[in-house]
């Protein structure tokens, strides 16, 4: 066993883990085939993680970190809102393919997990996306670009369910014609202008 620091080993249980329930599931991953895959003991896994749960947890609050990050500095020169938008969908295709096992994990989890404290991590990914999007939306209706008469919350929702979709698709059946993705990107974006 290679000794690490602390937060090393931590980033290298995170990294097999996402592996590990990527390819086998949450539910059906077990601490014991994370800490042989890392090359450690169970108790040294139990060091830097409480719970499979909290390993979870980890995994998703790490990607929708790297996501906000993302995001924000794809629009940090963009001052049109419907701009703004399309930058960011336009991007998900490569950010979903560069983050492909923590999606796996997350997108595994919504499907089939019932466990409260996955739920709620899950829950939270999709606030952070929803008011992100929820933002861009009320300063396009701020600067007329879009419709004054609409829900913030219900059109960051026609982006998170698109992004649902198109992960699930394109993590599992092969990625979707470029052409196809734009093309619902403006569909979305002509449904909201003013």
């Amino acid at each position: 066993m290679i000794r690490l620091k602390a937060p090393q080993r931590r980033e290298q249980l995170i990294e097999v883990a996402t592996k590990l329930f990527a390819k086998s599931g949450y539910e059906a991953t077990t601490t014991a085939a994370i800490a042989e895959a890392a090359g450690v003991t169970e108790p040294i896994l139990y060091r830097h993680f409480k719970s499979k749960q909290e390993l979870f947890v980890a995994i998703v609050r790490e990607m929708s970190e790297q996501t906000m990050q993302q995001w924000r500095a794809t629009i940090e020169d963009v001052t049109d809102p419907a701009e703004r938008i399309r930058r960011i969908c336009e991007g998900i295709p490569d950010h979903i393919k560069r983050l492909s096992d923590a999606y796996h994990v997350l997108h595994g989890a919504l499907a089939t997990s019932r466990d409260k404290k996955v739920i709620a991590v899950v829950r939270e990914h999709y606030q952070q996306i929803e008011d992100f999007f929820g933002k861009l939306v009320t300063e396009g209706m701020k600067a007329g670009v879009f419709r004054k008469n609409q829900n913030p919350k219900s059109a960051a929702w026609h982006f998170i369910w698109a992004g649902i979709g198109y992960a699930m698709i394109h993590l599992n059946l092969g990625g979707a014609d470029r052409a196809v993705t734009e093309d619902t990107i403006e569909s979305i974006l002509r449904g909201l202008r003013a």
